[in-house]
């Protein structure tokens, strides 16, 4: 980090480094705006960000409590659209509509095997096993 403080006192503006360490980094665009945020969640686990030139959260690469990976990607108004993860089963697929509610998802059950299931906005859902 001695090598960030003294280009920042020199004012440079460019740089290379074999390693950089440190807690937190924030990206900036040109307007001055976090952009990007790399760090550690509560649990101490990775967690990288993207943000629109709005401040709003685009795209949150995270961990679950179980230490499992999840990328999830926002709407503009902060709802979830899709995540990407896993559970104790197995892979997860979730889309939700534009008010947050969760209108699709593919998952593996207990056994392995895939389960797809589709909701309306009332709730009501199918689900597709295999099987006979």
């Amino acid at each position: 980090m001695a090598a960030v403080v003294t280009m920042a006192a020199t004012g440079e503006k460019d740089g290379e480094f074999d390693t950089v360490v440190a807690r937190t980094i924030l990206v900036k665009n040109d307007a001055g705006n976090f952009v990007v945020d790399l760090g550690a969640n509560d649990n101490g686990d990775g967690f990288v960000a993207t943000h629109s030139a709005m401040g709003k959260t685009l795209v949150e690469l995270n961990a679950t409590v179980d230490g499992e990976g999840m990328v999830t990607t926002f709407k503009p108004n902060g709802k979830s659209l899709v995540r990407l993860g896993s559970t104790g089963n197995g892979g997860l697929v979730e889309v939700t509509n534009n008010t947050g509610e969760i209108i699709g998802q593919i998952i593996s059950d207990k056994d392995g095997n895939g389960v797809v299931s589709s909701a309306n906005r009332k709730g009501d859902v199918r689900e597709l096993k295999p099987g006979p």
